[in-house]
């Protein structure tokens, strides 16, 4: 998956991160600003030690970030025995999550034998564990899925950006292990909200893409 970001730094020649899960190049550099592509092999990466399985997830927007629940419903009830919650970056949320994820999201679509009846009313528990993740990488085989949550933290890209560092570490969050109907239920309430924010229609406008969704 590839992400980028913006960034201002003094002209210089900048190598490409190597030997780790993380790849940088430079796609623009004008007038000491530019663009950072972040590719990332999770097949490199480390396999994160928490793990978590969830049964109801939700998609929202705080005041300045995007957060995902997952939680684990207690039988039979309408209230989370326990909950985590996994803070994303506005722009990383789009770019990395919901743009990474539209070929898997559009076969599900298509292929999916079960589809979850919307579960509302649910009552939080007061049991919360937080993160936070700007990466992540989803998979899917038959009923059961993993989302693999990562981080890179802003010194690692300072460090590699003013030549102090040839690598980026990716540190590894928390595996969630779900459903794969719950997978769908996920990126369609992502959809849902990367539609409705304005840095979606701005990142889409500057790529050049359709503006209207259907």
């Amino acid at each position: 998956m590839r992400q980028q970001q913006q960034y201002t730094t003094p002209t210089r020649s900048l190598e490409a991160a190597r030997g780790g899960p993380v790849s940088i190049r430079i796609v623009e550099q004008k007038n000491d600003e530019g663009v950072m592509e972040v590719s990332l092999d999770y097949e490199k990466a480390d396999v994160p030690s928490r793990a978590y399985f969830a049964d109801y997830v939700e998609v929202l927007e705080g005041r300045a970030d995007i957060t995902l629940i997952f939680g684990r419903l207690m039988p039979g009830s309408r209230k989370l025995r326990t909950q985590v919650e996994i803070s994303f970056a506005r722009d990383t949320f789009i770019t990395q999550l919901w743009n990474g994820s539209r070929d898997m999201h559009e076969s599900m679509k298509k292929n999916a034998k079960l589809k979850l009846a919307p579960l509302e009313d649910v009552g939080y528990s007061d049991s919360v564990h937080t993160s936070r993740a700007n990466n992540v990488f989803i998979v899917a085989a038959g009923e059961e899925s993993i989302m693999d949550f990562y981080y890179i933290a802003p010194n690692e890209l300072h460090f590699f950006r003013i030549g102090r560092r040839n690598q980026v570490n990716l540190e590894p969050v928390i595996r969630i292990s779900l459903p794969t109907p719950l997978v769908l239920e996920f990126l369609n309430k992502c959809d849902a909200l990367e539609a409705k924010m304005p840095e979606a229609l701005a990142i889409r406008k500057q790529k050049g893409e359709e503006v209207g969704k259907e």
